[in-house]
């Protein structure tokens, strides 16, 4: 992943948990900077479940009745 000011490859920093950031719910925080301007990125996945209460789960739902 490069850099979006200067294009330079970003340095990865670490991975950490949601909880070890203080962040609610599931996931994982990943930290990378740039060694050419000193830019800092956090790039956020978020692993919380989604409920599907009221709704079918997705691989119910017909494709064609949706076109």
């Amino acid at each position: 992943m490069n850099c979006w000011h200067c294009d330079t490859e970003l340095i990865w920093g670490g991975d950490h948990m949601f909880e070890d950031v203080g962040m609610d719910g599931e996931g994982i925080v990943t930290n990378l900077s740039c060694p050419q301007c000193e830019a800092y990125v956090e790039v956020f996945l978020d692993l919380t479940p989604v409920s599907h209460t009221g709704n079918p789960p997705p691989e119910e739902i017909d494709e064609e009745e949706n076109l």
